[in-house]
Formats: C-alpha cells, structure tokens, sequence
C-alpha cells in the first residue's frame, strides 16, 4: 500500500543513538503500516552497524516487513551526482530509511529532488549520530 499523498517530503530529525532513532521510526512505520522499505547509505563510519540493526529489527520482528534491499552511496567518487541520481531511482520503496550525516544529507536530497524522488509520496527517515546542531534544514 503505498503511503498517502502528502505535501513534500519528511525529515525525521532525532537527537538520540541510532539504535533508538531506528526504533522509534520502525514504531511510526507499524503505526501507519508502510511495511515496504529501502535503506540508503553512505560510507559514513557506523553504516555497517546500521544495516545489520535494520535486519535484527525485523527479523525479530512479528510484522511482515518488506525489506526492499540496501544501497550505499559512495558521495567522494560522484562530485556530480550523476551515479548517486542513478542509484536512488533503482530504489523500489517510497519509505526510505537514510543513514548519513549532515552535509551528506544534502548531497544525497539534491541528487534525490533531482531525480524527481523527493515529491508526494516519498517519505525519507533521515538517522544519524551527528544531525543536530543546526537550525537550519536542509532545503530539499
């Protein structure tokens, strides 16, 4: 079921470690039953740890969780953004969980509001240790 039709996109920002992060966001993902799912990563130290917690979130889990694979965007070998446009349009899932710090955060939704994947109907989490400490959200 895809989620429902919403004014822009949504970016969760939590103050918390990542494992917390990812429970109270797979809580919000049960709530509203958007089951389906990708988890897009960057190289970002920690990123490994956060996609082994995705798996023992739900396999552990009672809910049939539709885990529709992982991508790890490699930022410094893509100073365009062309490969990182690419990579984020494979994605199948509208709900994506994001793992990445700040300023990658806006590389990755400049290269997503490019590809035309930051619009109604995309729901974006956005997790990591280092997000806060700014006022100001990034713009896409």
């Amino acid at each position: 079921v895809p989620p429902p039709q919403e004014k822009g996109s949504t970016f969760l920002q939590l103050g918390s470690s990542t494992e917390q992060q990812l429970q109270v966001i797979f809580e919000v993902l049960e709530e509203y039953d958007w089951t389906a799912f990708a988890v897009v990563t960057t190289l970002l130290p920690g990123y490994e740890d956060f996609v082994d917690y995705v798996e023992v979130l739900t396999d552990s889990s009672f809910i049939g969780w539709e885990h529709r694979g992982v991508v790890t965007l490699n930022l410094t070998d893509d100073p365009e953004g062309a490969r990182t446009r690419r990579q984020l349009r494979e994605v199948t899932a509208q709900i994506r969980l994001l793992y990445c710090s700040r300023d990658e955060a806006e590389a990755v939704f400049r290269a997503a509001r490019d590809a035309g994947l930051t619009g109604p109907g995309y729901i974006w989490f956005v997790v990591g240790t280092n997000l806060g400490g700014s006022e100001q959200l990034p713009e896409h």
